[in-house]
């Protein structure tokens, strides 16, 4: 008889590990992106914000950058960076078709968070231009809803974020619209995160100074960025630092 409450006990903490079962992999975070996310303005290889991540979220977590710089949302995402005279919109710039999409999406993610739109933004993607490219509009919030849908479709089933990009600063170089990235990606790529069942937004935008127009109109955004688009240290760390917060509040 004196068995029975060593059993018993046993008996419930089988029942405990098969119900809330012990994860012994860390959660995978694939962290999506263009030049923002791979390098940005980093000072070196550690400061890039999902190498930043990584440290806060400590080894539970296994962070991968999947940035590639210069890189659209947009399927038929072109190159052209500007200068004078701007040069010919040409080749193909879509993260779609680089193998660092091939990458993220056999990346086994648990968590996937999207920072794309800051190339789009460019004249050759935003405008219209004689081959038909236009992000204004459906194209941009179609191909970004494909991108949620096919993550959100994988085996692992991850939760998706939709990461506002910083924003646009004096000089707005590249030949980057500041209207697309500080008066409409805000709006509209909340408005894509609710349409396609995103699991939340993270507002980087906001927490750079985009709803700042003191700093909006200062050049680099003051010590924000180094050239009016690239986040420097500072920035970077506390663009991972909103996002450690948000995944760590994610139920």
């Amino acid at each position: 008889a004196e068995l029975w409450p060593a059993c018993l006990v046993l008996l419930l903490a089988t029942s405990l590990v098969v119900a809330f079962p012990i994860r012994n992999d860390p959660i995978r975070v694939s962290c999506v992106g263009d030049s923002i996310t791979i390098h940005a303005c980093a000072s070196n290889s550690s400061m890039p914000y999902p190498q930043q991540l990584q440290r806060l979220l400590g080894d539970d977590y296994l962070v991968e950058n999947l940035g590639d710089s210069g890189k659209t949302m947009l399927k038929r995402g072109k190159c052209g960076n500007g200068g004078v005279p701007i040069p010919k919109c040409d080749g193909d710039c879509s993260y779609w078709d680089q193998p660092t999409f091939t990458r993220a999406m056999t990346s086994r993610p648990d968590i996937v968070t999207i920072m794309l739109g800051t190339n789009d933004a460019k004249g050759c993607n935003w405008d219209r231009t004689p081959d038909g490219v236009q992000g204004q509009g459906d194209l941009f919030k179609d191909d970004y809803a494909d991108m949620i849908r096919m993550f959100k479709a994988l085996p692992t089933q991850p939760k998706v974020f939709v990461v506002l990009p910083p924003p646009l600063f004096p000089p707005f170089p590249f030949n980057m619209s500041s209207e697309a990235i500080n008066d409409e990606y805000p709006v509209l790529q909340r408005q894509i995160a609710a349409d396609t069942g995103a699991d939340g937004v993270i507002d980087v935008w906001t927490l750079l100074g985009g709803n700042n127009m003191t700093l909006r109109n200062m050049t680099h955004g003051g010590d924000t960025t180094c050239d009016g688009c690239h986040p420097k240290d500072g920035a970077l760390t506390k663009i991972a630092q909103l996002i450690a917060e948000t995944l760590k509040k994610s139920p």
